[in-house]
């Protein structure tokens, strides 16, 4: 069966089983005004990388505005409500993947709350989770704390969080460093 096309889904030019799923920001933000935001350079990163399908996770209702001081208001407001926000289109195949790469923005120690919609609506059993992230200083912690917690009985790889200014200003550091931490977690 052929997959429907759709424009947040880009398959790798071989058949992966490695899928690289993501939430990104973009418009006015912390670190200027963005077309692509920090987290979707990082992923398309990862994606070459592993020569991985990539995925954005785009929310039904704009949800997420593209001016940085409401986007963090509404982000605090849903951790506060433990929101699960819709998004428009789903992965084609998903049972394929036995790896997924999962990232975002992290907002107060947690991905946007779209992140965990994705995975709560996933069978996600024996599947590889690798969490990654973007920061303005806050780094991964909490974010791979909450996913251990989600999914006990997952094997998740030690994740790896980039400051987003990076991921806008020095793309080849940032590829560097994604290499060295995906040769690291492959062993």
């Amino acid at each position: 069966m052929k997959a429907k096309k759709s424009k947040y889904f880009t398959a790798a030019k071989s058949n992966s089983d490695t899928l690289v799923v993501y939430f990104s920001a973009k418009g006015l933000q912390a670190n200027g005004v963005l077309t692509k935001g920090n987290t979707a350079n990082l992923a398309e990163i990862i994606a070459d990388e592993l020569h991985a399908d990539l995925f954005e996770l785009v929310s039904n209702d704009n949800h997420y505005p593209d001016d940085y001081r409401p986007l963090i208001e509404i982000s605090k407001k849903d951790i506060e409500d433990n929101a699960r926000p819709m998004y428009l289109e789903d992965v084609p195949d998903f049972n394929k993947y036995s790896k997924v790469y999962i990232g975002g923005p992290a907002w107060f120690f947690y991905w946007p709350m779209i992140n965990y919609t994705f995975l709560e609506k996933h069978d996600l059993t024996n599947k590889t989770l690798v969490p990654f992230a973007t920061h303005a200083g806050s780094g991964l912690k909490g974010i791979d704390d909450h996913l251990s917690q989600m999914f006990p009985k997952n094997k998740i790889l030690k994740g790896i969080s980039i400051n987003g200014f990076d991921t806008q200003t020095d793309k080849e550091h940032v590829k560097k460093v994604v290499k060295n931490w995906l040769n690291e977690i492959q062993g």
